[in-house]
């Protein structure tokens, strides 16, 4: 039997009447079922019912006098779909035997027969239970919706009416009523990428190599029909694609797509593929939206991504042919202009030169010159490559133009001018510029920290009209004084400034701080820390840093902190302590949380949630869990060790022992953290020992304990640890 599209075709043409001709034409051969069901699919729903009854039932005979048995489910199943009547045909009976005809040989077919329930349920729910069952045959891939994801069905288990999965993200296979698999596996369709990495991965990287658009689109339809990059990357990086062959593979299949005709491309600078929903030559597509665009800013935005992809020479030619129409349209907006004008130099349309000199004529009618212009181009190469056109068509005048636009270059571009600037001799006239942005420096603070951070590099070293570095210093600790505040406060602003400041002072290869500290006149080093001083809103890991510093060489600018330690937020507790707490949060990460996850995937496998008792006590535990981890967590994170303090002497304080006199009699305890296990070891956090905390050696004391006040005597205070 084979396919016969005529049916079809007589159905979009002619209706009921054609159709039925056609159809019953083919009786005595029939052709194979699809053909006759997409066929009827044609006709619109009112037409479907009144002809299917005339069409379906010869169709059935048909099949049934030439044992085409899985053909005869499939009518059976067509007819129930669109309430055909049976004639007094006995459709349970007929089902039953086409079944039996086709696996009634099969050592499982009397168990699946029993749960497909054929002989209680309409006889097309019951074919179509049984062809589920079916799907539960081993080889096959499922997924398993509520927790544990896609695997692969291993074994039957007739004895116990059941069968095995292996899923991917265990080490171990499960057993499974086919009761309970019903009601909470989805099968995979063979073409699903799921379940291809489990049973077809080598189909899979031939694919890679013979049609990687495939991929892409299989990728696609796991995403509700859109994929970037990172999922691509994700699914098939590693299983599919050798990690040291992806880049050149994803070359090839950005190519590859381009020229799909069920592939459209969004976002290019990191491409997003997207499924049409009908082929469409990629080519004419472009075409098409480009006839439609509105003005050049419309334009780039139809070529942008068919530009990224290497597309026909034909079609690359008309694409740029309009870009170079939209260019010369003086009244065109000026940033489109000038990302069509680079764009007309990266594809050899124009040299680097002609585009540099049409950024020239653009910028002449800008207020915000070059550095107003790329600022406003996307993506980041795009400003790059305005810079080198830039320069190349002005070679004498582009620094005194770069120069006047410092403050308004984009940060990344402002690095590389004035690497350029120096290297073009220019640095005495940055180094002018760069004096003047650290007189204010909260009106120019992304400037200020470029330039601060390529300082600090040795950019200027020699330079003689360069900032000290006392005045960079300032200037960045006053910019911090600026922003401090409006950062707590939530400004996204001040916030990136300020880690940009951390950064600079604090990071792995800062050495902008150790520098000035070296260098520091003690007037230098006053200014500092009044500013400090001032300041409350400094984070105190940069307060911290200057004052260490500060101490080094001007010890008595500092001023002294005579709060014990112990009454910060911080947790103290002894290393060992701290150790036993961390391997508390280790089991609780790695072994009893993931034990919980699988408790909950086991108990969404016993079926109806909505009275599952197990499901309900693991997942109330899973709450209890989460929330004790997230509080051991930020416990850690205060966690100081006792070794690590500066213990006073003869002073009660966490880390010492010390014995007392209450009521005559003498007691001895350790005062140590609260996860310090010991029969005489207390919290410095309890009633006892916070009573006795600063007390000295001889002193009395007064406690606040639940059972009321108690005075006691501070006979002797050593080191416990």
């Amino acid at each position: 039997m084979t396919p016969n599209n005529s049916l079809v075709a007589a159905a979009t043409e002619g209706g009921v009447e054609a159709l039925e001709s056609a159809w019953l034409a083919t009786m005595d051969e029939p052709c194979e079922v699809r053909s006759y069901l997409d066929a009827l699919a044609v006709l619109p729903d009112p037409q479907q019912r009144s002809a299917a009854p005339a069409l379906l039932l010869p169709l059935l005979e048909a099949y049934q006098t030439r044992d085409a048995h899985a053909d005869v489910i499939e009518v059976i199943k067509a007819m129930h779909d669109v309430h055909a009547g049976s004639r007094g045909m006995d459709l349970q009976q007929i089902g039953l035997d086409a079944i039996s005809a086709l696996y009634g040989k099969e050592d499982w077919y009397d168990l699946f027969l029993g749960l497909a329930k054929i002989d209680d349920l309409d006889p097309a729910e019951g074919i179509e239970r049984f062809q589920k069952l079916l799907s539960l045959l081993p080889g096959s891939p499922v997924y398993h919706r509520t927790g544990w994801g896609d695997g692969v069905v291993t074994a039957i288990e007739l004895a116990e009416d059941s069968f095995r999965v292996r899923f991917r993200s265990e080490t171990f296979e499960r057993s499974m009523p086919f009761t309970t698999g019903l009601e909470v596996l989805t099968v995979l369709p063979p073409e699903d990428l799921r379940a291809r990495l489990l049973v077809d991965e080598e189909g899979l990287k031939q694919d890679a190599q013979d049609d990687p658009a495939a991929l892409l689109k299989a990728v696609a339809r796991l995403h509700k029909g859109r994929a970037g990059s990172k999922e691509i990357k994700q699914w098939l990086c590693g299983s599919v694609i050798p990690a040291s062959k992806w880049a050149s593979w994803w070359r090839k299949a950005k190519v590859a797509a381009a020229q799909d005709p069920y592939l459209a491309v969004d976002k290019p600078s990191r491409p997003v593929f997207v499924l049409r929903k009908r082929a469409l030559s990629p080519d004419d597509e472009t075409r098409e939206a480009m006839a439609d665009a509105k003005g050049l800013v419309g334009l780039l935005g139809v070529v942008r991504g068919p530009l990224s992809l290497e597309p026909r020479e034909e079609l690359m030619a008309s694409m740029l042919d309009k870009l170079a129409e939209g260019v010369a349209d003086d009244g065109a907006e000026s940033t489109a202009r000038a990302e069509a004008a680079v764009a007309l130099a990266r594809h050899g349309r124009w040299t680097q030169e002609e585009a540099g000199r049409c950024l020239h004529s653009i910028i002449e009618n800008d207020p915000l010159g070059f550095g107003g212009l790329v600022a406003r181009m996307n993506p980041a190469p795009l400003r790059r490559e305005a810079l080198e056109a830039f320069m190349i068509a002005e070679p004498q005048l582009w620094s005194d133009g770069l120069i006047a636009n410092l403050a308004v270059l984009p940060p990344h571009i402002l690095e590389i001018v004035a690497e350029r600037l120096v290297a073009g001799g220019r640095a005495g006239a940055l180094a002018n510029r760069f004096h003047i942005f650290l007189l204010s420096p909260s009106k120019q603070p992304a400037t200020v920290l470029r330039l601060s951070k390529r300082y600090a590099a040795g950019l200027f070293e020699g330079v003689e009209e360069a900032p000290s570095i006392s005045e960079v210093f300032m200037g960045i600790l006053h910019l911090a004084e600026t922003q401090a505040f409006p950062a707590i406060r939530g400004k996204k602003d001040a916030k990136d400034t300020m880690e940009g400041v951390s950064d600079l002072l604090l990071g792995k290869r800062a050495t902008l701080l150790q520098t000035f500290a070296k260098a520091a006149l003690r007037s230098d080093m006053e200014r500092a820390m009044s500013v400090l001083a001032r300041c409350r809103a400094m984070p105190d890991s940069i307060v911290t840093a200057i004052s260490n510093a500060c101490k080094e060489s001007f010890p008595d600018l500092v001023p002294r902190d005579d709060t014990p330690f112990w009454d910060s937020n911080n947790i103290f507790c002894s290393r060992e302590g701290i150790a036993r707490r961390q391997e508390e949060y280790r089991v609780l990460l790695e072994e009893k949380i993931p034990e919980n996850s699988a408790a909950i995937g086991k108990a969404a496998s016993y079926g109806d949630l909505s009275e599952n008792f197990e499901w309900t006590a693991a997942i109330e535990q899973q709450r209890q869990l989460t929330e004790r981890a997230a509080a051991m967590e930020a416990e850690l994170k205060l966690a100081r060790a006792i070794e690590d303090q500066d213990l006073p002497p003869k002073i009660v304080a966490p880390g010492m022992r010390v014995s007392y006199m209450e009521s005559g009699n003498v007691k001895e305890i350790a005062i140590l953290g609260p996860w310090d296990p010991g029969e005489d070891v207390v919290s410095y956090r309890a009633p006892v020992a916070a009573g006795m905390l600063g007390v000295e050696e001889g002193a009395r004391a007064t406690l606040e304990l639940p059972s009321g006040q108690v005075e006691v005597t501070i006979q002797s205070v050593v080191q416990a640890l």
